[in-house]
């Protein structure tokens, strides 16, 4: 049995954030993930300006590969593009590449990472816990940090089955050299989208919506000329959930805190992380210091119930038909986004 006084279970950005972080404030922790890094992941690979900026924030000095993006073009069925140039660069990665890059700025810093896969955790008298791996080794640590992702295990022995999920598809393509992102929007599955990402090395292809399934993605990539290629999907979770022990804290994508509209997780994948490391040194509830990132999600939650109504839709595609009022409000959204 080895001691340790954190055990992160997860080597995404979350996991190795979180790392870092508990890392430069000079504690004890262990990564462990089962998978051989780099890895691929299915995730548009975006990071929007205050994604970027609050990462930058955080780990000091990080590098990574990314493709800046300011030009946007956004559709709604067949109606004519709203097309515009953002005052903000808006950063596409290849998630492979870039998880791996925030690994090792982990790992820079005096970071082990542990090749494994966790089984359980179990309560010990002494308020402390122990992990259990697929290995057998089993790690005895005082706060566990679930950053394992969409199937998380931790979650599912504290909560059960997760059932808020919603199917993200994509598709892999050669780059076009087309430095724009674009969006196609719907009657049919609005608020959910058809996109195109121009990300380092490659186009990504995806899909979101209601009705999200294999057939419907394909008739959206032939409806714009894309070739068939190999398909990947995922299940995201959409509802967000708090541990019901302090010494475990559940961040990222395990929590359930990406965006309810976009889908964007990375920003909160580094939120979270910071306020996990931030309960752990300061000594407070996760549930306090995580206290912005759960009233987001419940105000995200009511908005994307709105979303989902016949007023919403209706206004969505009268807005589009005005591309300078398009890229005032979204502009004045990326110019008003704070980190801190």
């Amino acid at each position: 049995m080895r001691e340790v006084e954190v055990v992160v279970v997860g080597g995404g950005p979350s996991g190795s954030v979180c790392g870092s972080l508990l890392k430069k404030a000079g504690l004890d922790c262990l990564v462990v993930d089962r998978a051989s890094f780099p890895r691929d992941k299915i995730c548009g690979g975006g990071l929007t300006p205050k994604a970027w900026r609050l990462l930058e924030h955080l780990l000091p000095g990080v590098k990574y590969d990314y493709r800046p993006v300011t030009h946007l073009k956004l559709q709604f069925d067949d109606e004519p593009l709203c097309e515009f140039e953002s005052e903000f660069e808006l950063r596409m990665t290849n998630r492979k590449d870039f998880d791996y890059s925030l690994l090792q700025y982990y790992q820079a810093h005096g970071g082990e990472v542990l090749k494994d896969a966790f089984v359980r955790y179990e309560n010990q008298a002494d308020g402390r816990i122990l992990v259990v791996l697929r290995s057998g080794e089993q790690l005895l640590c005082r706060y566990l940090i679930a950053a394992d992702g969409a199937h998380s295990r931790i979650r599912r022995q504290m909560f059960g089955p997760y059932e808020a999920n919603a199917l993200f598809i994509e598709q892999y393509t050669e780059p076009t050299g087309n430095h724009e992102i674009f969006a196609h929007f719907s009657d049919h599955y609005f608020p959910g989208s058809f996109y195109k990402f121009p990300a380092v090395g490659r186009d990504v292809w995806g899909f979101r919506g209601p009705m999200t399934d294999r057939d419907h993605f394909q008739e959206r990539m032939s409806k714009f000329g894309v070739p068939a290629g190999r398909i990947v999907g995922g299940y995201i979770p959409m509802k967000a959930v708090a541990s019901t022990q302090e010494n475990i804290m559940i961040i990222g994508d395990a929590g359930g805190f990406p965006n309810r509209i976009t889908g964007e997780g990375l920003y909160d994948a580094f939120k979270t992380a910071h306020h996990a490391q931030c309960a752990i040194v300061e000594h407070r509830p996760f549930n306090e210091t995580n206290k912005e990132v759960f009233d987001k999600m419940k105000r995200e939650d009511k908005l994307f119930k709105f979303a989902n109504t016949t007023l919403c839709r209706w206004l969505f595609r009268r807005v589009l038909r005005h591309p300078r009022l398009v890229k005032a409000l979204f502009d004045a959204k990326m110019k008003r986004e704070t980190w801190l």
